[in-house]
């Protein structure tokens, strides 16, 4: 099953027995949380087992019998862990039994395996995780892709829309470009904005907003470092600040990378139609200021600057990865000295 016949399912009924697994780590829980909110009633006491607190005999017992009072039983395991066929099958036969209680798996890839070895786990966890006695709509195993940016964007519409935010569709896609899409990341951003709210007032965000308190996936310092060498200005402060932050090295030469890719797109786009569009280059449509900067930036490079930038850049890349670290001075003054 897929993410959309999962959204089908959930307007009718919620499955007793559901295994929730693929590339998205977000999906994954966001539907497990959906999942638990279809199935709990007041009575329905839930218990969540974290990776290493999984226990067989302690999810056996809560889903082979009545809870306190009557009421249901509803089990969560988060694991990493390929849980063995003979638990599975111990787990779906108790439901079908005590069809009161219900269980969910959260199925996540561990660091040390390749996508390949854990799709291959997968593949073998789906093929326990049946019961002749539960059919349809009682069980579900659910595989999640990465959600194409439309998908992020609707995600944080709806988080947006929980926090009691007023956010611009331009400012959501905004933080979704700063993080590289990842929706975990940029969800968790949008609850920094919660501060500014006021008598459970809804707050209207503004670009400011965004700036004071959104970190990016390295800093908005490598923001500030990247205007600065457009307009020929001093670095180096700038670049203490961003090594005292602490940032990694190589996430840092990535958000120049996409400045400059972001940039390259437009001197592209501008040369061919002779003015920007910002939906038909990026995707989405920032907010006007960071569409005026770029139109601006994107000029002062001619196509064979680009070539050269990204080839220094991947050097320092290059560089870093052989352990040869802060590396960047020699590199930036070598950008700086291409913008015209």
């Amino acid at each position: 099953m897929y993410k959309s016949q999962l959204d089908t399912l959930l307007k009718k009924t919620a499955p007793r027995a559901s295994l929730l697994y693929g590339e998205s780590e977000f999906l994954i829980n966001y539907y497990s949380k959906k999942i638990a909110q279809n199935i709990t009633t007041q009575s329905e006491e839930k218990t969540t087992f974290y990776f290493d607190e999984y226990q067989f005999e302690s999810v056996n017992a809560l889903l082979s019998q009545g809870s306190l009072f009557g009421g249901q039983s509803l089990v969560i395991i988060k694991t990493t862990q390929k849980l063995p066929a003979k638990e599975i099958q111990s787990f779906l036969k108790s439901i079908a039994r005590y069809p009161q209680n219900a269980l969910i798996v959260e199925y996540y890839a561990p660091a040390s395996k390749s996508l390949g070895e854990y799709m291959r786990d997968c593949k073998a966890f789906v093929a326990s995780f049946k019961n002749p006695e539960l059919k349809g709509n009682d069980i579900a195993e659910v595989r999640f892709f990465m959600p194409q940016f439309d998908e992020c964007k609707m995600f944080l519409q709806e988080r947006a829309r929980e926090l009691g935010l007023v956010i611009d569709d331009r400012l959501l896609s905004h933080i979704l470009s700063l993080h590289n899409n990842d929706i975990g990341i940029a969800s968790k951003e949008l609850e920094k904005f919660v501060i500014y709210k006021t008598d459970n007032q809804p707050k209207t965000i503004e670009l400011g907003d965004v700036n004071v308190l959104c970190d990016g996936v390295a800093s908005f310092s490598v923001e500030e470092l990247n205007y600065a060498l457009m307009d020929k200005k001093p670095f180096l402060e700038i670049l203490h600040a961003i090594y005292e932050e602490g940032v990694n090295e190589i996430m840092m030469i990535s958000e120049i990378q996409r400045f400059f890719y972001q940039l390259f797109l437009f001197f592209a786009y501008i040369k061919i139609h002779g003015k920007a569009n910002a939906v038909e280059i990026l995707g989405f449509n920032p907010p006007q200021q960071i569409t005026q900067r770029l139109s601006h930036y994107c000029i002062r490079l001619k196509e064979q600057d680009y070539a050269r930038i990204f080839e220094i850049l991947s050097q320092w890349r290059y560089d870093v990865s052989k352990g040869q670290s802060k590396q960047s001075y020699n590199a930036l003054i070598k950008i700086q000295a291409l913008i015209r």
